[in-house]
């Protein structure tokens, strides 16, 4: 059998490209050459009848191919509910593309076709959110028999979710069970084989095995020819990894001109030291001139640039590149196993420009003065310059007064560049110097946290907010604390937001009406999120900072409603009592009316049936509507019941 197999596998570069023991393991071997791949699936059909016998391949294929098992559903969805679905992922509307979709799939009929169609919707809208985690667990749960086209289709996708996601060893097992049990059908192998051989060669790379990528690679290349971009990019990049730069620029030479292969082609003439980096800095930046570049490639070649000007000994340029690079979208940032930048990477590169500046001019360290008013005299016609010289007094200043004053000098310049959020968020988010929130300069929590509010990420902007204790200079200073107690409250520190809010009330004594109506609502935030006992607490003390009796009547309401949620229930009856009753005992006013009904509601849940029996009485007396009639009575019906 071994034998068998291995002459499977000189024959097969798909089998050669995932070599495995009989334990089911990875092995590194260097392959022989191989004829057509079509060719060897014949012979690969014919070795695994000697091995397995011609009933196992039958029963693989039934079992394949047939219905989906789903469970029959109560209510059918209407046959257009798929045509809406996808509608709203034509419109870009994926979440609620994928609500409506998820109702559907409730209540779909036992169609296996619409099943399937339904759920390579699914499909298309986890890649657009690249929710690589939730495809991968949807597609690792399928029902155990589905026909055979989606079967590959759906294990295709999750071999390369499982790559997105640098599972790059689980997607090997996929692809192997892909090619070994699939491939043996020459229509299959037609359709699918090389797809499934480029992401043998790209999983081997996020596991970081760039020789056995190589081997791959080359048998890819060896096999069907250099006609492909994409295989002689995903080549190039392999060769680059390896350090073998000129056998990139030679396999790149003949596509220097397409956009996609020209940063790797200038990349490899850098590497290589075919070309100086001044040369490569000047053609990166004339790439970088068309405006029809996709957002990838130019933060390749901003990262092109980046490592040239470092070569080149240009500091500014450097700072400047790097600025792009990292100011882009997660999903556009270079591969870090061609260019490994990060925040720190930045910084340095910041603090590198400014001693550069300082040698020029003779600056000191320590000389503050000199360094901020030429941070100041950069401002307006060389803002990476200006930076970098901020950079350096924020970490470098002699006195306190001078880094505080540089990090509002870098933090302004910054957010008047384009992408300044993302900017802001890795330098300040993901760097070493700063290894918790605490440790961020003040200020710029003050702008991340508005970042996040913008997004929105109501925890990260609770979590920053919550290490912030005062409000900045300039501003509000009571709209400041509401808002960061709110944030605090919904981001799911109550508590310490209901504290923020005790504080506040302890140092304010007065509050305008506008004011006072803006505080009630962060208060009802806190019963929102379960904090009844807390929102009693500010409701008390707001009461005694309050002479408007129309605001004390709905304040004993709210302080009625957090009681309730207390399960205190004769309290809650007392205070819904005071708010009826609170400017006229005998009030019978919609407010009024509400409030008693709610004393009633209360009083039976607490056992006084007497006394909520009176209550409803009353009201049915007084009221002229007919369906709070009908809810009155329902509701002394369910008295008579207790």
């Amino acid at each position: 059998m071994a034998v068998v197999i291995s002459s499977i596998a000189a024959r097969c570069p798909a089998m050669a490209d995932l070599n495995i023991s009989c334990k089911g393991e990875y092995k590194k071997r260097v392959e022989p050459s191989a004829p057509h791949p079509f060719f060897c699936v014949r012979h690969f059909y014919f070795a695994l009848l000697l091995l397995f016998g011609s009933s196992s391949l039958v029963s693989i294929a039934v079992a394949r191919s047939s219905s989906v098992q789903v469970p029959p559903p109560a209510v059918s969805s209407s046959p257009a509910g798929g045509d809406e679905v996808a509608n709203l992922i034509d419109a870009g509307v994926w979440h609620l593309a994928l609500k409506v979709l998820e109702q559907q799939q409730q209540a779909i009929t036992a169609d296996p076709k619409r099943w399937v169609a339904q759920e390579k919707l699914r499909i298309r809208i986890y890649q657009a959110l690249a929710d690589w985690p939730d495809l991968i667990s949807r597609l690792q749960n399928l029902p155990a028999m589905v026909p055979l086209d989606f079967y590959i289709q759906a294990h295709t996708e999750l071999a390369a979710a499982m790559i997105k996601a640098n599972r790059g060893r689980a997607a090997l097992r996929i692809l192997r069970d892909l090619i070994w049990t699939q491939a043996l059908d020459p229509d299959v192998a037609n359709a699918n084989l090389l797809n499934w051989r480029r992401m043998v060669i790209d999983a081997y790379r996020v596991t970081g095995q760039k020789q056995d990528a190589y081997r791959a690679a080359a048998r890819l290349q060896q096999d069907y020819g250099n006609r492909d971009l994409r295989d002689v990019i995903r080549y190039a990049k392999i060769l680059l990894e390896l350090g073998r730069a000129g056998e990139a620029m030679d396999s790149l030479a003949s596509r220097a001109q397409d956009p996609q292969a020209a940063m790797l082609y200038l990349l490899a003439q850098l590497r290589s030291g075919a070309r100086s980096p001044a040369d490569i800095v000047h053609a990166g930046l004339q790439r970088l001139r068309d405006n029809e570049l996709r957002p990838d490639l130019k933060a390749g070649f901003w990262a092109l640039v980046a490592e040239a000007a470092q070569a080149s000994h240009d500091p500014g340029t450097r700072a400047n590149a790097l600025e792009h690079v990292l100011g882009v979208k997660k999903k556009d940032q270079p591969e870090k196993s061609l260019f490994n930048f990060d925040a720190d990477t930045l910084w340095n590169a910041y603090l590198n420009f400014a001693i550069a500046i300082g040698n020029q001019s003779h600056f000191l360290i320590g000389d503050d003065k000199s360094w901020q008013q030429a941070a100041q005299a950069a401002t307006k016609e060389q803002p990476v310059r200006s930076r970098a010289l901020d950079v350096l007094l924020m970490f470098k200043g002699q006195h306190k007064a001078s880094r505080k004053a540089a990090l509002k000098g870098f933090l302004h310049s910054l957010s008047q560049r384009s992408q300044s959020n993302r900017l802001l968020q890795r330098l300040f988010m993901n760097s070493v110097r700063f290894k918790s929130y605490q440790d961020i300069p003040e200020a710029a929590r003050y702008m991340l946290a508005d970042i996040a509010l913008a997004v929105p990420d109501i925890a990260l902007a609770s979590a920053l907010m919550a290490t912030v204790k005062k409000p900045p200079p300039g501003a509000d200073r009571f709209f400041w604390y509401l808002r960061r107690a709110r944030i605090l409250i919904l981001g799911g520190k109550g508590e310490q937001g209901a504290r923020a809010l005790e504080t506040m009330l302890q140092q304010n004594q007065h509050f305008e009406p506008a004011q006072m109506d803006h505080l009630m609502q962060v208060i009802f935030d806190l019963q929102a999120v379960g904090l009844p006992g807390q929102a009693y607490v500010l409701l008390s003390k707001i009461m005694t900072l309050t002479d408007d009796p129309k605001l004390q009547r709905e304040i004993y309401y709210w302080m009625a409603d957090s009681k309730k949620a207390q399960r205190q229930f004769e309290e809650a009856a007392r205070l819904y009592l005071k708010s009826a009753m609170f400017t006229d005992a005998k009030a019978m006013d919609p407010w009024a009316q509400t409030a008693r009904y709610q004393a009633a509601v209360a009083l039976g849940k607490a056992g006084l049936l007497a006394d909520a029996r009176t209550i409803y009485r009353h009201l049915l007396r007084v009221t002229k509507d007919t369906t709070r009639e009908a809810v009155l009575q329902r509701e002394l019906q369910k008295l008579r019941f207790k």
